[in-house]
């Protein structure tokens, strides 16, 4: 098993040439210098996921071949390192034409030997220890390692520099969505892209046809359909044709021509969807300054385990808030009960308030978003201004409608104001001291309640 760590070959690679007693030892020892280590280390990224047993994935943990790189590296002056055959056409270049390799290109060969054994470090200490448990160990320390994908033009505003980076334990591609046409992705694109497929995951599993319609982070409309894609995306887009205006719109299943056709006349950032059938897509394709993409299945099945975000001189770390609610521990906490089809329309409030930035509230109909209020600075401010969109979107129309409250009611105040404009039952997560007097008024005006247990905050 020990093939390369040894005093004859370390030593070859380490002696300084211009150190006279360095070069004594080598003779003494019958040492010869080595001036070249090319060496690609066995590929434990791609095998530690394999379906092989964890002893055999330890196998391809490399110990001589890193130790050999950065011995060569540390002594970069007199040694040549390459790690990737994608550089080894320089070498062989500076070999060929008989030239001595610049000591800072050396230097900058070294780096890359350190970078690479420090990122195989890293991916070797996360296989041993799953990040996903890292809140639940209480880590003392978080290593993590990011590569550059692609720069971008601008970050939330022309002034910031912006970039993409992945985890460097993941793929160099976008593995979540694939741009199919359309302009350069942007900052905010992004920023509005993860949101939209978290709304898709909480939507996974529905027969029906779903579309949202997201903008600045927020769902500004959203639709289920047992019709049609296109009826999705229209009923979604009526809660607010306003805020919808440059937004991203987002499906859950193929779009088809009769989509596409409804969708081209109007302004969109961002189209994302699974697929697109042939028409669709060269339907799509026509709006230059629209960016068409697809994602992939496994990303909105699959949950992301951690969350960062900076803050004041340090880095916030939080699991996601992706673990999709049991409804049979939701509690009728009323006397008035509830029927299967308006508990539906609670699960669904519930779902979308939980991606509207708080204070959110959401107020729904058939499957169908009909007042969003977002981001207010009190649950009654954002009570009142859901009921202007609906207001603004339907005039009178909506009677009998649902409402959802990613915060429990702090007072009184948002019951009474509902019980005035047409709301017959309410969801939310419960947990405030006036609880009682919450339940109580909405009892008092025959409104039925739902209590969660759980929180969705969003800032």
């Amino acid at each position: 098993r020990v093939k390369t760590l040894h005093p004859a070959i370390f030593g070859g690679i380490l002696s300084v040439r211009d150190d006279e007693s360095h070069t004594n030892d080598l003779t003494k020892n019958r040492i010869t210098p080595i001036d070249f280590v090319i060496v690609n280390l066995y590929p434990f990224r791609e095998m530690k996921d394999k379906e092989i047993s964890f002893e055999e994935k330890l196998e391809f943990i490399d110990i001589g071949g890193v130790s050999l790189l950065r011995a060569a590296a540390k002594n970069f002056k007199d040694v040549t390192v390459a790690t990737d055959p994608s550089g080894y056409d320089d070498v062989i270049s500076f070999l060929k034409n008989k030239q001595v390799i610049p000591t800072e290109i050396k230097k900058i060969y070294a780096y890359e030997v350190f970078k690479l054994t420090a990122e195989y470090d890293r991916e070797i200490a996360g296989f041993l220890n799953d990040d996903t448990d890292i809140l639940e160990k209480n880590a003392e320390e978080l290593n993590i390692g990011l590569k550059k994908i692609f720069p971008l033009r601008y970050g939330e505003n022309p002034h910031q520099k912006a970039s993409f980076y992945k985890f460097t334990e993941s793929s160099d591609e976008l593995e979540s969505f694939k741009k199919l046409s359309g302009k350069d992705i942007s900052y905010n694109n992004l920023s509005d892209i993860d949101s939209a497929l978290d709304i898709i995951k909480d939507f996974r599993d529905t027969d029906d046809f779903f579309s949202v319609i997201v903008k600045h982070t927020n769902p500004c409309g959203a639709a289920l359909s047992n019709v049609s894609l296109q009826d999705a995306f229209l009923k979604a887009r009526k809660t607010d044709e306003t805020s919808s205006y440059g937004g991203i719109i987002a499906f859950n299943k193929p779009v088809d021509k009769e989509t596409a056709a409804e969708i081209k006349p109007f302004f969109v950032e961002i189209i994302l969807a699974p697929e697109y059938d042939e028409e669709a897509l060269k339907i799509l394709k026509s709006k230059r300054n629209t960016i068409v993409a697809c994602y992939s299945n496994k990303f909105v099945t699959e949950k992301k385990s951690l969350s960062f975000k900076t803050a004041v001189d340090g880095v916030l770390v939080q699991k996601k808030d992706d673990i999709p609610d049991d409804i049979s521990t939701f509690e009728t906490v009323t006397n008035k009960k509830i029927p299967l089809t308006v508990f539906n329309d609670l699960v669904f409030a519930w779902k979308i308030a939980k991606h509207v930035k708080s204070n959110a509230i959401v107020y729904a109909k058939d499957g169908i978003t009909v007042g969003i209020g977002a981001g207010q600075m009190s649950r009654i401010d954002s009570t009142v201004f859901a009921y202007q969109k609906m207001k603004n979107a339907y005039g009178d129309t909506i009677k009998d409608f649902v409402m959802a409250s990613d915060g429990f009611f702090p007072f009184k105040d948002s019951i009474e104001y509902v019980g005035k404009i047409g709301v017959k039952s309410i969801i939310q997560p419960g947990g405030s001291i006036r609880d009682d007097e919450v339940v109580n008024e909405a009892d008092r005006l025959n409104i039925s309640m739902v209590f969660t247990g759980i929180r969705h905050f969003k800032h």
